[in-house]
This record gives structure tokens, C-alpha cells and sequence, in this order.
């Protein structure tokens, strides 16, 4: 009879993680005590020499068995992963440069990224597109992105490059990825595949999971929640690259939203440039063409159409077309604009307006957009199927205000584009800090003795609207006796309901307005959600100003203008 050390118990757990466990290995007693038993001289078998090695065996079976059998943990599941793409050789690699096509829908453009694993500096860019010339960049402390052509640097307060590289980099987390903890939740299976899934908790930043392949023992997806949303990356067509393994097609949507599907397929990756011979830069910001020495402002008339302020613009040398100018929107274009200039469509977005609703949209590039003699480059555009069914073609906003100081004469009907290079502001009236809420300006203001945060937006034909949660906190429904007058608009998000009254003083800076005509949200949706907005000026209060918006400067300044009729006194302190 062979001794027992020449016998081999093996446990396989899932055999798919290439992975045998030996009994042995959970602890050394056990092998320690077979081995003395096989030293035994071997004699001729008794019945209670054999009932006692049995139930010896038995015994050990039962009190090891359950340590070397246990479930892997999630430190084990993701030490694994790690070795499954490469293990420790990720320390050694250096930089990544990356070439890859981006494709939504019909839309592909081609990009590229380089990556420095010693310093966290990272650049992504896609040239063609307005969405994202360049998508983001970290410099190894901070963190950038391009959006609707602004670069906007991201968490300026508690900067965390590496929360934003581990979800643009595959590997990045294998290479200097340190979790605070891990969770090991339930099995999943998706598409056929089984996963196990291991929620990492850096150390800093959001949990985000991981899903292993159990087939193949590779991260294969990847899920987090990012601005309400559940961010799901999944990566496919793994590729040895060196010492390393990476994924040539990654496919990212909310998880919620089958059909929002970016899909990014790399055609070649080079590990280990020098540093030196990669791009970094930030790219060259938005400027609007057409100020020079004999020309430091622009003046055009506006068509007030149906109490909006409506501009002529040509969009790619076509035109010109009716847009409105409108400080609480983006750029937007219609659906059937869009189509009949044959845009591309580069990606997907969900737009708010003063209703309570959301709408789906798509983002697209427009080359060159016109306006007054000037022009602006490469400028990104949401399309909206609710500006169909109205007189417009589009409107503009954010992108082009926050490039040039600008002046709407009501009184005059008249719009003035300043240089922003040498612009000084030479009026009478004072200052007013101006700020943004999600790229609306707002100020801070008083309605009848009560202080918030107004929001200003020439996209509305309504006067003074009070934010649902500003008129339930202060009662305003029963104070102004509102509740018999119901109004309702059409925009972007569906129909706006109010309650039509009046107030007493609404009070901007110096500037007093007797007697505001209000209108008392209903609902909780729209650009008026949350508790931060009072409410929101329109075009019913703002067409007895004369006003000037500089954005870059921080500043709003009003003053009376001279219209006269119908419209509530208007004065200065």
C-alpha cells in the first residue's frame, strides 16, 4: 500500500479560473499527519487497524476540507483578473498610446489617446468632432473636459485624475489601482455569460464593479453610477500586446438604455513611447472670428418674435435660418435641419426646458456657424424633434455668449457683440456678480423681501417664474391668492403649467420692478428642479431693461430702458 503523501486530493474550484487547489494547501498539518502515517510500517491489515486509519482520514477530511474548498474571495477573484491580463508586467509598462474609431449610430470619426502610467497625464482626441475635439486631459493633478466645445476642468475643488483615468484606461486600474475595500455580490449572468462581480472601493472616489468573466477570468465589464446615470463598459476582442492583454473594443452605454451605445474600436496600440514624443496639450480654446483694430463691436437688429429675441444665422455657408438668442439654452438645431443640412449624428442627449418632461436628442458638429458678420468654428449642436413643430430652426446660447460680451437693447431691438479682448464696460449701472447654474446665468435677487438665486433666460416668454419648491417653502400660493389662473407653454421638456398672479417688488441690484407679474410653478421638473433656484426671469420682466451679459467677466449690468405702456414701473434705488 502506497504512502498516503504519494496521494494527491485536489479540489477544482470552476476549472474555468484554470486555477486546482490540493487540500494541502489549505494547511500544512494535514499533509504533515498523512506523511507520518505513510512512515508507519506497513503490516498485514486488521479490522480496527483499518477502522482507525479510516476514521483518522474521515476526520481531517471533515475539519480541512471546508478551508481549502471555500469560495474564492473577492481579493482572489480580482488577483486573478489582474494575472488573467498580464499580472505584474502591468508595473513595467510605461506609457500607451492608442489609436481607435468612435462610432455612434451611422457616425464614425477616428481618434487617438496617450497615456503617461508614471505621471497620470492623459490625452483623448477626436478631431473631426465638435462634441469632443478633445474629450478629457489630466496633467496628473487635475482633470479636464471638452464639452460643447468648452474645456472645463472637473472636481477644481477635490481634484481625482484617477477616477476619471480608470474608467478611460482598461488598464490602469492593474497597473496602480488601490481599493479601500472589496465586496464580493451576487453572480450574474448576461448575454450567456456567467460573471462574478467584485464591487471596488478605492480609496478615493465612487465603488465601481467589476465583472469577471468566469469562462476566461478577465474583467469583462464594468459598471458605476455617474451623474445619475449607470455608466456599463464592456469590453471585448482581447489582444496580446506585449507582456500584457487588452481589450480591442470597448462599448459603452447606460445600462438602463440599450439603444445608447458609443463604441470604440482600437486599431493599434504601442506600449512604452518615450513620454517625451506623446501630446498632452490642451487644445486651442473656441474664438469667435471677425473683431479686429477697426471693428471692436458688432451691432444687428432682432425680430422680437413672439416675445422671443430671434437672430438670422447661417449654419455651414446655408441660410440664413431663424434661431432664437436664448441665455437659458444651449446650441440646439431642429430635427428637420439637422436632416435636411445632413449633419452626422455623434452621440446622444436628453434636453430640459421649462416643462416638466425630458426629451431625446442627438448631438452633431456644425463647421461654421454666422451671425452678424462674425463666425465661430467647429461648434456643437443638440437636435430637438419639439422645434419641429415651431416657427424657429434653433437657438443658441452658452457657447456663443460665453465668448463675447454682448447687449440686448429691448427698447431698440438691437443685439451689440463685443470684442472680448479690450472690452470695459462705460454704462451708468452697477455690477452684479453673475454666476451659473448648469450654464444659465443667474444672479441674486429679492421678490417681496425674500432672497434666492434667479436664473435669467431670454428663451422664455413668461415674466417672473417662482420655482415650485421656493413657492411651497414660502406659501406664496395663498399669500398672492393664486390658484384661479392656470397658464401653460410649449417648449423643449412639453407643456410649462403656472399659476398666473402678481407680486409686490422684485428687486435685481439697484434696479426695482413694481408690481411683477408671476407665475407659480406647479411642477418639480425642468430647468426649475431642486431647491438652488428661486425662479427664473423671462422675457416679460428683462424687455424693460437694457442689459449686458459678460460671462467671462463674471458681470451683469442693468438699467431701465424707455419703453413705456402697459408694462410695471420700473426705477432705480
Amino acid at each position: 500500500m502506497p504512502g498516503f503523501d504519494a496521494i494527491r486530493y485536489k479540489y477544482a474550484y470552476g476549472r474555468k479560473w484554470g486555477r486546482v487547489m490540493q487540500v494541502g494547501d489549505a494547511t500544512d498539518g494535514f499533509w504533515a499527519t498523512m506523511r507520518v502515517m505513510s512512515a508507519l510500517p506497513l503490516k498485514a491489515p486488521s479490522l480496527i487497524a483499518r477502522s482507525l486509519s479510516l476514521l483518522v482520514l474521515g476526520w481531517w477530511l471533515v475539519c480541512t476540507m471546508p478551508a481549502a474548498i471555500a469560495a474564492p474571495t473577492a481579493r482572489s477573484l480580482l488577483a486573478q483578473a489582474r494575472l488573467a491580463v498580464g499580472g505584474d508586467a502591468w508595473r513595467a509598462v510605461k506609457t500607451q498610446q492608442t489609436q481607435f474609431v468612435r462610432s455612434y449610430q451611422d457616425s464614425e470619426e477616428a481618434g487617438s489617446s496617450d497615456l503617461d502610467f508614471a505621471t497620470g497625464r492623459y490625452a483623448q482626441r477626436i478631431p473631426a468632432s465638435a462634441v469632443a475635439r478633445q474629450m478629457s486631459r489630466s496633467d496628473g493633478r487635475d482633470f479636464w473636459q471638452q464639452r460643447m466645445g468648452r474645456v472645463e476642468k472637473l472636481d477644481a475643488d477635490n481634484p481625482n485624475p484617477e477616477q476619471y483615468l480608470r474608467r478611460q484606461s482598461y488598464g490602469w486600474w492593474f497597473a496602480h489601482g488601490k481599493a479601500r475595500q472589496l465586496t464580493l455580490l451576487a453572480p450574474r449572468r448576461h448575454d450567456g455569460v456567467d460573471y462574478a462581480v467584485v464591487q471596488v472601493t478605492p480609496q478615493r472616489g465612487n465603488p465601481f464593479d467589476f465583472w469577471i468573466n468566469t469562462a476566461t477570468g478577465r474583467v469583462e465589464r464594468r459598471q458605476e453610477a455617474v451623474d445619475g446615470k449607470t455608466l456599463t463598459i464592456d469590453y471585448r476582442d482581447f489582444r496580446r500586446v506585449g507582456a500584457v492583454t487588452l481589450p480591442y473594443e470597448e462599448r459603452t452605454r447606460d445600462a438602463r438604455d440599450e439603444r445608447d451605445e458609443d463604441v470604440l474600436r482600437i486599431t493599434a496600440i504601442t506600449l512604452d513611447r518615450p513620454a517625451r514624443d506623446l501630446d498632452f496639450s490642451l487644445p486651442a480654446p473656441a474664438t469667435i472670428v471677425g473683431f479686429n483694430a477697426g471693428k471692436r463691436s458688432v451691432t444687428i437688429p432682432f425680430e422680437p418674435c413672439q416675445a422671443h429675441i430671434c437672430v438670422a444665422l447661417t449654419l455651414n455657408g446655408q441660410g440664413p435660418f431663424r434661431f432664437i438668442l436664448d441665455t437659458g439654452a444651449r446650441n440646439v438645431i431642429s430635427n428637420k435641419l439637422h436632416r435636411r443640412l445632413q449633419l452626422p449624428v455623434q452621440g446622444v442627449a436628453v434636453l430640459s426646458g421649462m416643462g416638466e418632461s425630458r426629451e431625446r436628442g442627438m448631438l452633431t458638429t456644425v463647421q461654421q456657424l454666422g451671425l452678424a458678420g462674425l463666425t465661430l468654428e467647429r461648434q456643437a449642436f443638440f437636435t430637438s424633434p419639439t422645434l419641429d413643430n415651431l416657427p424657429i430652426d434653433g437657438t443658441i446660447g452658452y457657447e456663443w455668449l460665453a465668448l463675447t460680451p454682448t447687449r440686448i437693447d429691448y427698447a431698440a431691438r438691437q443685439i451689440t457683440f463685443y470684442d472680448p479682448q479690450d472690452f470695459v464696460y462705460r454704462g451708468a449701472a452697477t455690477a452684479i456678480p453673475l454666476t451659473f447654474h448648469d450654464r444659465t446665468p443667474q444672479v441674486p435677487a429679492k421678490l417681496d423681501g425674500l432672497s434666492g438665486m434667479f436664473t435669467i433666460d431670454t428663451g422664455s416668454d413668461y415674466s417672473l417664474t417662482m420655482n415650485q419648491s421656493f413657492v411651497e417653502r414660502h406659501g406664496l400660493v395663498a399669500k398672492y391668492g393664486a390658484g384661479d389662473v392656470v397658464q401653460t407653454a410649449q417648449g423643449i421638456g412639453g407643456k410649462s403649467r403656472v399659476l398666473a398672479t402678481q407680486g409686490k417688488l422684485f428687486e435685481i441690484g439697484a434696479v426695482r420692478i413694481v408690481d411683477p407679474t408671476l407665475e407659480l410653478s406647479t411642477h418639480a421638473g425642468g430647468l426649475l428642479k431642486g431647491d438652488a433656484i428661486a425662479g427664473n426671469i423671462s422675457n416679460g420682466i428683462l424687455r424693460q431693461l437694457d442689459i449686458v451679459f459678460d460671462y467671462q467677466g463674471g458681470k451683469l449690468y442693468l438699467s431701465p430702458n424707455n419703453t413705456s405702456g402697459s408694462v410695471p414701473t420700473i426705477g432705480h434705488f
